[in-house]
């Protein structure tokens, strides 16, 4: 017959139960409608952003339509004649910034009945400012079937060509053309007579898309009406003619064959993807480019969702700590444990165990993943609008104190090799390639300088003229002073800065990072970096640069007349984690032998002789120190680290283990520790450390 007092017990029990289940259910419900709210509200931005700049895209095409039609109608018409046609051109290419290119071009003998070919071509060929004349008749035949710009439409009217290599711009670029006709011709009789041109390089509409705010490992590709790729940040994809249905088929991606069907279909849309360029999680966002058929496409990784993680690590770790209570719970209620049943008391102790090392390693995975990074006053730079934005902001201050306007010094980095020294400093070696504009004064030196680090080592490889600029290559090594966070350890989260400054410090110049120089800039994708360098114990997780102020109390002896650090510094940011199980081999295996001792001892039977469990706490309480000091020999920190808990967890039961033995010697009674031959104390023993271990746990990485 059931007591009252089990009865009483066993409704507490379900009423707990029942408590925490409702509770765990009102957390999970909290925490899925927040992240739901705010990744429902990042894809609405992105969806946005994506038709903004398919719409940016569609009005540049249709001021290149409306212009061409125009000069092709007053050719049509008479109303523009053959000596003054080139002036309107050049006036048209001058007005429009978009306008890279073109002409004015004739059927054979259609410009003079003794001349078989006649095209007038212009182009900015990088310099807005003024054009160039090319007699593109001269250079080739245009009515060869391979040049669609003139072809194509003379068949079958106004259209935009695919995108080409142009031979005459020396650019890859696309081009309208629109008919003009014979003057005498009339209703379906037209005769066209040639075509007007503007060509748009390609360049434009990567710049459009390589400034779109997509996150720092998001990107943007453009295909034409056929699915080829116009634009994409592996621009192989482009060079090699590449479309949707090949690289689906090469990557076995079948979110893209979706997409190439409703590209084809002018839908608009967005796709739950695994991106085969990063494989992470993520949405891929497409819009159609209305006048000309193309498909503008926006991978965003969800991870770059910019959310609180300590509010989001703060609601999981709730959401764990209600359902190891509920299940605990849900556990006795069920297995009913009762004195003179000691199977099932061992089944509890075994399965509320088991919940604590889930749930630590749940925290453990949430410290990984969910961490957030003080930049201080920094800011990422992974795409052109950040940096636009930064300087612009600068160029204002400028202007507005009445100062010259600075000089941007394009530079890269590519980072060969690391490898760790002492605890906190760590070797680079690497290359720096900077690009000095012609304007750049003759007397300034044109190198640079590696802050915060020392035994510096700089060498010049070699020069190159790319058109106005001069790119400087060099070599560097330097030891870097790094500040880890070692209280986390071994569940580190860092970054190494790597800090570039200009070597002429009293000068209005300023380093930006070199954003044309690398094909991907997905900070996952690790831009800059060799795919070979490591460093030991680490996982090397994402790469960025980073503009920071770094504000110092002096002007080292030089009076400017600009205020330099309104400028921030140019970092080069290498992120890392700490490979756990390198640490949990060579840390917690100890700990977990020395605690299995432990409990062993436990279940000796209490006549055993006092000396020989001395001896045992002795020998594993020696093993524990030794550890002990190993880690913090091989860590600088001044403050207890994370890890370091759990050796003073362990010593704790290596004292009490002797402590019982005495208990017996001494004859003093306990009814906790004597219960069923010690069943309770036994019992106890794992659920009490690994909750012990849990609680710190939770408590350091709440």
């Amino acid at each position: 017959m059931i007591s009252k007092a089990a009865r009483l017990a066993g409704e507490s029990l379900w009423l707990i139960c029942i408590s925490f289940f409702l509770l765990t259910s009102f957390l999970v419900y909290k925490h899925v409608a927040f992240k739901k709210s705010v990744y429902q509200s990042a894809r609405e931005e992105l969806v946005q952003l994506t038709s903004e700049a398919a719409k940016e895209i569609d009005k540049i095409l249709m001021e290149t339509m409306e212009s061409a039609a125009a000069l092709a109608e007053g050719l049509s018409s008479g109303k523009i004649s053959r000596e003054n046609m080139h002036e309107h051109l050049k006036e048209m290419l001058l007005e429009n910034p978009n306008f890279y290119g073109g002409t004015i071009t004739f059927r054979p003998y259609g410009y003079d009945s003794r001349r078989k070919l006649y095209s007038a071509y212009y182009s900015k060929s990088g310099n807005s400012d003024t054009l160039e004349y090319v007699q593109l008749d001269e250079l080739y035949d245009y009515t060869k079937s391979d040049y669609d710009w003139y072809v194509e439409p003379m068949l079958k009217g106004n259209r935009w060509g695919e995108p080409y290599w142009d031979e005459a711009g020396k650019t890859y670029m696309t081009t309208f053309s629109a008919l003009f006709y014979a003057e005498n011709s009339e209703g379906d009789e037209k005769i066209p007579k040639g075509l007007v041109t503007i060509d748009i390089s390609m360049s434009r509409m990567r710049n459009i898309i390589e400034s779109l705010d997509i996150g720092p490992s998001g990107f943007g590709a453009l295909t034409t009406r056929e699915g080829n790729y116009l634009y994409h940040p592996n621009y192989n994809y482009v060079l090699e003619h590449k479309n949707l249905i090949d690289i689906a088929g090469e990557k076995n991606d079948d979110d893209r064959l979706m997409l190439a069907k409703k590209a084809a279909l002018r839908e608009s849309g967005v796709i739950d993807h695994v991106s085969t360029t990063t494989g992470q999680l993520s949405w891929l966002i497409f819009e159609p480019v209305p006048l000309s058929g193309w498909s503008l496409q926006n991978t965003f990784i969800r991870d770059d969702v910019q959310v609180d993680v300590d509010a989001l690590r703060k609601q999981v770790i709730w959401i764990i700590l209600s359902a190891i209570a509920f299940l605990s719970s849900l556990a006795a209620v069920i297995l009913k444990v009762q004195p003179g049943n000691p199977l099932k008391a061992w089944a509890l102790s075994l399965f509320v165990s088991l919940l604590f090392v889930i749930g630590i390693a749940a925290i453990w995975k949430l410290a990984l993943t969910y961490n957030a990074l003080d930049n201080g006053s920094g800011k990422k730079i992974t795409h052109k609008s950040a940096l636009g934005t930064i300087v612009k902001k600068y160029d204002k201050l400028m202007e507005k104190k009445k100062l010259s306007p600075p000089t941007y010094i394009p530079t890269g980095i590519f980072i060969d090799a690391i490898k760790p020294g002492s605890a906190n400093d760590v070797t680079v070696t690497g290359r720096i390639w900077q690009k000095y504009p012609a304007s750049f004064p003759g007397h300034m030196v044109k190198k640079y300088h590696i802050g915060r680090a020392k035994n510096i080592k700089i060498t010049k490889t070699d020069i190159h003229k790319v058109g106005d600029e001069e790119i400087v290559h060099s070599q560097f090594q330097a030891d870097l002073r790094t500040q880890l966070d070692y209280s986390r350890y071994p569940l580190e989260v860092e970054h190494i800065g790597i800090q570039i400054l200009p070597w002429e410090t009293d000068q209005n110049l300023f380093l930006v990072p070199d954003l044309d120089a690398y094909k991907l800039l997905a900070a996952s994708l690790l831009p800059g970096l060799d795919k070979e360098v490591f460093i030991p114990g680490w996982e090397l997780t994402d790469t960025f640069f980073m503009l920071k102020k770094t504000p110092v109390n002096t002007n080292f002896g030089i009076k400017q007349n600009f205020d330099q650090d309104d400028f921030p510094a140019l970092y080069y940011e290498i992120g890392m984690k700490r490979v756990f199980v390198d640490a949990f081999i060579s840390n917690l295996t100890p700990l977990i032998v020395v605690t299995i001792i432990l409990f062993s001892v436990t279940l000796l039977p209490g006549s055993i002789d006092i000396s020989r469990v001395l001896s045992i706490c002795v020998s594993v309480f020696f093993v524990v120190v030794f550890s002990h000091l190993a880690i913090r020999k091989n860590i600088s920190i001044g403050e207890i680290f994370y890890l370091e808990y759990f050796f003073f967890v362990i010593y704790g039961i290596i004292l009490l283990a002797p402590m019982n033995a005495f208990r017996v010697a001494l004859n003093i009674e306990s009814r906790f520790f004597e219960y069923e031959n010690g069943l309770l104390y036994k019992v106890a023993y794992w659920p009490s450390i690994l909750g012990v271990f849990f609680g710190i746990t939770t408590w350091k990485f709440y």
